[in-house]
């Protein structure tokens, strides 16, 4: 958002009859109320202040829609008052996620396919604790004002970290940074910037990392027939196991896929039924799994060791993301990054990964 600069030049009165004093004084009360709203910048001019405070700004901002039904739904029948809280005096500091921000959220919790999914009082207490993180109180604090690697104390109670080595990152409890997509944007009662990731503290982690990676599976709809593949080949204690893993999860879609490609043998697990092709399948799981912990950020252009001895994945750049090449030379997409559990992380894609 762009200030309107608005220049108060010096006007000097010179000697002026009596006749035209009263309209002068006049002009001079109207031009005195002009100097007295305004503020001086750095530069000597003058500045009209935001009238409009966060919340407003944010509900007359299209892509903050998501953040705007958040605090509300938050707000419901709860103690809770975040709409309050950020439209009163200040002043604040909020970083404020975009809706896509919502949607990859979204997309890595079981059973929360959209806000309303939140409407249970642990659901509104959870959403509560992760939109405390965004926000901090006391001072409105520019990009500019902000340093590398300073620490930034949340109303939630936990800190964020600033990281300036690439543009303005803000670092939480994940290995996954948020960026700065539009900053200092300015309010009535603080200063806005816009990040392109929700931001989520330990204690969130801690709730949802009481799940293990087949936990996770089994609260996943579309991820059964991976659950049910799993169970047929016995890997169930392995990724119950302290770990870490990094799986690469198939959705329902990717296996019907590969089950029309196996030919009319096989329509469903179920033809999976003599030990070596149970083995077979066991192998095609391993190949999905890396024994270690791996986020998206930290994925690079490499060749990766899998759970299945001699086998390696490709992580490749296509361009705008990275994707997961196999031993066929095939890609697949992960359209769901950094599901995190207490034993790893899972990502889930849209095809079946083959080994040699």
């Amino acid at each position: 958002m762009e200030n309107n600069i608005y220049v108060c030049k010096t006007i000097t009165i010179k000697n002026i009859d009596m006749k035209t004093n009263f309209k002068y004084l006049v002009a001079f009360f109207s031009l005195f109320l002009v100097f007295t709203s305004c503020d001086s910048d750095d530069d000597g001019d003058t500045i009209i202040t935001e009238d409009r405070n966060i919340v407003e700004i944010a509900q007359d901002t299209p892509e903050l829609s998501n953040l705007v039904a958040a605090l509300i739904l938050a707000d419901t029948g709860t103690d809770s008052n975040l709409v309050g809280t950020l439209s009163g005096d200040g002043p604040f500091t909020v970083f404020a996620p975009t809706n896509q921000a919502f949607v990859d959220l979204l997309g890595q919790l079981d059973g929360f396919n959209s806000l309303s999914d939140f409407d249970s009082a642990e659901g509104k207490a959870m959403l509560t604790t992760i939109l405390q993180y965004h926000v901090v109180a006391g001072a409105a604090v520019t990009s500019g004002q902000l340093t590398d690697n300073q620490e930034v104390a949340t109303v939630q109670g936990e800190n964020v970290m600033i990281d300036l080595s690439n543009g303005v990152r803000v670092e939480d409890a994940t290995e996954n940074p948020a960026t700065v997509t539009t900053a200092d944007i300015d309010a009535s009662n603080g200063v806005i910037h816009i990040i392109d990731k929700i931001l989520l503290p330990q204690e969130i982690l801690d709730m949802l990392n009481e799940q293990t990676l087949v936990e996770i599976v089994v609260g996943n709809d579309d991820l059964s027939i991976l659950e049910a593949a799993v169970i047929k080949t016995d890997l169930v204690d392995t990724l119950n196991s302290e770990g870490p893993f990094t799986v690469f999860a198939p959705t329902n879609d990717a296996f019907v896929a590969l089950l029309d490609a196996l030919g009319e043998d096989y329509n469903s697990l179920d033809d999976f039924d003599t030990a070596d092709e149970i083995a077979l399948l066991k192998n095609i799981l391993l190949y999905h799994v890396i024994p270690a912990e791996v986020y998206a950020s930290d994925l690079s252009e490499s060749s990766v060791e899998t759970a299945f001895a001699g086998n390696t994945i490709s992580i490749v750049d296509s361009g705008s993301a990275f994707v997961i090449q196999d031993a066929t030379g095939e890609n697949s997409n992960i359209i769901a990054a950094d599901v995190a559990a207490s034993n790893g992380v899972a990502h889930v894609i849209d095809r079946v990964l083959l080994p040699n």
